[in-house]
């Protein structure tokens, strides 16, 4: 009796399946409160799941009774698709509150972008805005006035880092802080863990099949034939800023050799992009822009 009260006091089970008004009304609460209506979303996302596997398990199943009308097939499809939503609107399968928490990163990820772009110089006056992209690839955000501060309090806390892992790549120091810069909104998106500590993963490098280490899993945006898309993605963790330093260094004398010696930042950015290392169409454009921050001057050997 008392799981058939939880499930009766659910949101989802108050209305019927196929209403179409609920459609409407969800949305309309995205628009007043999106926080308040993530776990409704989670929740109708588990029961399209759930409809999907019923619907799956109904065609595997032999039918014996060849006279059977299609009504009986249309009504039985309604009876699944309100059993669905009832079964997710109580405690379900879990998905609903995986789906949550993914969004609720996601959001948090969000909010805590501030990109930082120096301001255009006298000749730059009328140009658009630079752009920044999120983490591993993401679409670029359009900076507001530049706030220098950040942009140095990140060079501050992670030049030095760079240094080695630059010479071994036998290019300027400036050009690897860029590419970090980039890939974290000057530190400002980490990728974290689930315990949200940071992986020190400064320039979104996703954990294959090889990798041994530590990961850490968060939802980025990849493009495929130039259309954004939503995924959630394994990356690389590690437990300091000079294993992550060394580490991107190794991959690039691995797989991206054209890169070492690269004279400045159009041909260190173009090598990258044309080595596939980010999906983004705009990513060397958007590196070699970030390449010219004040910051980083101070690590500009050419």
């Amino acid at each position: 009796m008392q799981a058939f009260t939880s499930l009766s006091d659910s949101r989802l089970t108050s209305k019927f399946a196929l209403d179409s008004q609920s459609v409407g009304d969800l949305r309309a609460k995205l628009g007043r409160d999106p926080q308040g209506a993530t776990r409704e979303v989670a929740e109708q996302f588990e029961a399209l799941f759930v409809d999907m596997m019923m619907k799956a398990m109904r065609e595997a199943t032999p039918k014996f009774d060849e006279l059977e009308s299609e009504s009986v097939g249309f009504f039985r499809g309604m009876y699944d698709q309100q059993l669905s939503q009832t079964f997710a609107g109580g405690r379900g399968l879990g998905f609903a509150d995986l789906i949550e928490r993914q969004i609720n990163q996601f959001n948090e990820q969000r909010r805590s972008v501030l990109p930082i772009i120096e301001p255009p110089t006298s000749s730059e006056a009328g140009k658009p805005p630079a752009m920044l992209a999120a983490p591993a690839a993401a679409p670029a955000i359009p900076s507001g006035p530049a706030k220098s501060s950040n942009a140095e309090q990140f060079i501050a806390e992670v030049g030095e880092h760079a240094v080695d892992a630059a010479r071994s790549l036998g290019v300027s120091p400036h050009l690897l802080l860029a590419h970090a810069a980039l890939e974290s909104g000057w530190g400002r998106r980490p990728i974290v863990n689930e315990a949200g500590q940071n992986s020190h993963n400064l320039f979104g490098i996703k954990a294959g099949r090889g990798w041994q280490g530590k990961t850490a899993e968060i939802v980025t945006t990849e493009y495929v034939d130039g259309v954004a898309q939503k995924r959630v993605e394994r990356f690389r963790a590690y437990d300091s800023y000079d294993e992550a330093f060394a580490d991107y260094a190794r991959l690039l004398n691995q797989r991206y050799g054209e890169v070492v010696g690269a004279p400045d930042a159009k041909a260190f950015a173009g090598e990258l992009q044309q080595g596939g290392y980010a999906t983004d169409p705009q990513y060397a454009a958007k590196l070699t822009r970030v390449a010219e921050h004040r910051a980083l001057r101070a690590y500009r050997t050419v």
